[in-house]
């Protein structure tokens, strides 16, 4: 008889001690009965460790290959410490449509600390208050959403239930992490027209509490916050089209995601039109305090809000703001700051961002950037505007600035020799994807910013990938280019012989 040694005896103990995974099967496209999500979520054990995922295999309609379930109630809270809602899948390939009824919730009495969706279409949930798709109430519960589309998700303001609104479609309290996923059309409305509060924040998406918060190569598009009322005196929209993060000594890292018509809205009961650019934050309203919020490679383009056309810092005291290699194209706001607004707020690192035709509607604003905040770096930026107001206003002091190209008025002071002013930036290009996640504006060879950055403060790669730095006027040098593109790996392609015929 064969003995195995201790060690493995050991092993195999410790192996069969482990909870064994849970799958549980969603059969039926039913809103309730056997097989269904909702008794999937009824059966999850709230006192079991180990793995429970539900899954689905729900038969479709012949030449229809989507799998849609519209409920005609909200569902059950989640249970369970570890849960993975598994489309197994395209992310099209099931749908959940919460029919005007709240999808997901996690309350702060789980017992959740993990809780993963993925390949997931969630649509037309609603609710007041917070989270018309997903609400995770318990800060303990880490949340990762992979490959999940939210689509015209809503939370209501109601003055007679709840003035405030966190979330059009997903709030959470805990740790987020967000990944190759879109929210699309999703909002915080007023229940009448004329709310007496515009106490709304993040169209698409609230975050509030200590803990990191993760997005990357996602899409926000046309999220907005639509208010009815009179405040403060004709009419007031809430804050953050498509986020509004107020984190607490905290991590929020957003990178390779695109904005496009993300806005803040209202109406004023009497008039017969929208107006738009009533909130600040078009794209995303920033708040808390300390940590330290980080910007990469990300594009914005025609979000609309009042201070920060597309991105409001709103006095998060003591939080570093970093950004890096990102594009802001034509974007709007009605007050400062057309593509970026820092209001009394944290210190500031920008490094190789691109800011382009964006607007600033009232005068004596700065169309592309505007801060007031401690500068900390202020280096490799571009910053093309086309009417009078200046292209950058920066309240503080600029000791710690240089190699920035500006079209008009700038915020560069007397002791920064190394920027300039050199009028209509003509050799920028439209918007495209040229590699990376998201479009930039390339321009055109042998245009001022090629290999006319600073290398001591370049990035290390570009808004796509690309390393920095290259030689891009081919003499022999290798040097930072000024913007969010590194336009020189052309060159170093053409040059290693690859040459077409």
């Amino acid at each position: 008889m064969t003995v195995l040694p201790q060690y493995l005896l050991f092993l195999l103990a410790a192996l069969f001690a482990l909870p064994a995974q849970a799958q549980i099967w969603v059969t039926s496209a039913a809103s309730s009965g056997t097989g269904t999500l909702r008794a999937a979520i009824q059966g999850l054990n709230p006192a079991t460790s180990a793995l429970q995922e539900i899954r689905f295999a729900i038969p479709t309609v012949p030449g229809n290959p989507v799998a849609e379930i519209v409920l005609d109630a909200p569902l059950p809270v989640i249970s369970g410490v570890n849960v993975l809602i598994n489309g197994n899948g395209q992310t099209d390939r099931v749908v959940v449509n919460g029919n005007g009824r709240q999808i997901f919730t996690v309350e702060d009495t789980a017992t959740t600390t993990a809780l993963e969706i993925r390949d997931l279409t969630m649509r037309g949930g609603a609710v007041v208050n917070n989270g018309g798709c997903l609400r995770i109430r318990r800060a303990a519960t880490a949340a990762t959403l992979r490959r999940v589309a939210f689509d015209q998700c809503k939370a209501y303001v109601s003055v007679i239930n709840n003035p405030a609104a966190r979330g059009g479609a997903v709030y959470t309290k805990g740790a987020l992490t967000i990944e190759d996923s879109s929210f699309t059309g999703n909002s915080i409305v007023s229940t009448s027209a004329d709310e007496a509060s515009a106490d709304a924040l993040g169209g698409a998406l609230f975050a509030e509490g200590d803990r990191p918060l993760t997005i990357a190569r996602s899409l926000f598009s046309g999220n907005r916050i639509y208010l009815g009322n009179q405040l403060p005196s004709f009419c007031r929209s809430g804050n953050g089209g498509a986020i509004a993060l107020s984190l607490s000594n905290a991590l929020a890292v957003i990178s390779d995601t695109s904005f496009v018509d993300n806005k803040t809205s209202c109406r004023n009961p009497t008039v017969s039109y929208d107006i738009d650019g009533t909130g600040d934050g078009g794209a995303i309203a920033i708040y808390g305090q300390g940590g330290e919020t980080r910007l990469l490679a990300n594009y914005f383009h025609g979000n609309f809000g009042n201070r920060g056309g597309a991105v409001g810092f709103l006095q998060p005291l003591g939080m570093l703001a970093t950004l890096t290699n990102n594009t802001f194209h034509a974007n709007t706001s009605n007050q400062a700051g057309g593509g970026a607004a820092l209001v009394n707020c944290c210190a500031l690192a920008m490094v190789n961002n691109t800011f382009s035709d964006n607007v600033a509607r009232s005068p004596g604003m700065a169309n592309q950037f505007q801060a007031s905040s401690s500068v900390l770096a202020l280096y490799n930026n571009l910053f093309n505007g086309t009417n009078s107001n200046a292209d950058c206003i920066i309240s503080s002091a600029l000791a710690n600035s240089g190699y920035n190209l500006y079209a008009n008025n700038a915020c560069w002071s007397t002791s920064d020799g190394t920027s300039q002013i050199i009028g209509a930036m003509t050799w920028l290009q439209v918007p495209r994807i040229t590699g990376g996640y998201v479009p930039t504006l390339p321009f055109a060879n042998g245009s001022p910013p090629v290999d006319r950055g600073d290398d001591a403060h370049c990035a290390a790669y570009d808004a796509r990938g690309i390393p920095r730095p290259l030689d891009g006027n081919l003499d022999g040098i290798s040097r930072c280019d000024i913007g969010a593109v590194e336009h020189s790996y052309i060159d170093v392609i053409f040059r290693s012989g690859f040459q077409a015929g």
